[in-house]
């Protein structure tokens, strides 16, 4: 068995789910990769044990200031960006800022941001740069 072979199989032994489709499953695949225990991984994002197990559960959603914590600890974003709502929404999640913070540093606002993010408008391309460069960073 070569040792790729070797590694996929004791992931999946471990409980990786190859295809990951919740915030869930994606922080349950960083743990066991990382070989973390769920309070370790509450520690490092600065929250109780409880709230994490709640999110790996996918029984809770974490509020936009928990955002940028776990992004950094997965290293990528874990949804597809697909319309402006999404890039809206990837924008706050990565700022950790909720929708009248981000609108005001946009320089738009927070009831035309909330447009956006529901998808019942469009930004002007100035707007929307803005929002890929925020969402990027």
């Amino acid at each position: 068995m070569s040792p790729e072979a070797f590694k996929a199989f004791i992931l999946r032994k471990k409980g990786v789910i190859p295809l990951p489709q919740t915030l869930g499953e994606h922080l349950r695949n960083r743990r066991l990769v990382l070989d973390l225990r769920q309070e370790d991984v509450a520690r490092q994002l600065g929250t109780m044990r409880e709230v994490y197990e709640r999110w790996e559960r996918d029984e809770r959603q974490p509020v936009v200031s928990e955002w940028p914590g776990i992004l950094s600890f997965l290293g990528y974003y874990p949804f597809g960006q697909e319309t402006t709502a999404d890039l809206v929404m990837k924008a706050r999640r990565c700022q950790g800022m909720d929708q009248k913070e981000l609108a005001q540093l946009v320089g738009v606002i927070h009831q035309q941001l909330r447009r956006w993010e529901h998808g019942d408008e469009m930004p002007a391309s100035d707007k929307l740069e803005a929002l890929h460069f925020l969402a990027s960073n």
